[in-house]
């Protein structure tokens, strides 16, 4: 008798854990999928303004832009600021980094098990087209690597070296990834 009850207990906590563990894989993948949705909103919505004439402080959590890689069937709008939050709604600009093609070198970054995962099969030459307010501009990857978490010397400007992406590596580590995949990009507009 007492290991019957017993049984129906864990029995019904496992099907509560596992109601849990799928409402919240629900809400987080709605809340990713909103914060997108309204992100491209607004910038399709957004004439072409060129932020030149009188530059915009970024704050966190901003639409910088969209970012995307068709051979990868890659489209991800990137939000300012790299913290937790804004990684969980899309990709985030690398606050230090360039904010604008032809000002230097701009990173941005993402999970590598949500919208950076396809960046495992980047090849040298892949167009990536960031679109902004401000336009269109297009990079094609020239080349990958994988650093340290503590080498951010991949950020810097360099010739050729206009954006940066930047996700965890191993790609199907479980936990907290040891190293970062780097794709490197040069400015195809210049």
């Amino acid at each position: 008798m007492l290991k019957r009850r017993w049984l129906t207990w864990v029995g019904s906590a496992l099907i509560f854990g596992g109601v849990a563990v799928l409402a919240w894989c629900y809400w987080t993948l709605h809340e990713r999928t909103t914060a997108q949705r309204r992100a491209k909103e607004w910038l399709i919505g957004t004439t072409a303004v060129h932020r030149t004439a009188s530059p915009t402080p970024m704050r966190r959590g901003d639409v910088i832009g969209e970012l995307e890689i068709p051979r990868l069937q890659v489209s991800v709008m990137v939000f300012e600021g790299d913290d937790a939050g804004i990684l969980s709604e899309g990709a985030g600009h690398i606050p230090g980094t360039a904010l604008q093609s032809g000002r230097g070198n701009i990173g941005i970054a993402a999970h590598r098990d949500t919208y950076f995962r396809p960046l495992r099969l980047v090849h040298a030459n892949d167009v990536i087209p960031l679109k902004t307010p401000a336009g269109i501009a297009r990079y094609a990857v020239t080349e990958t690597e994988i650093v340290q978490p503590s080498d951010v010397s991949v950020l810097a400007g360099a010739p050729g070296r206009d954006l940066t992406l930047v996700t965890c590596y191993p790609f199907y580590y479980v936990g907290n990834a040891p190293q970062r995949f780097i794709v490197h990009a040069r400015n195809l507009n210049n």
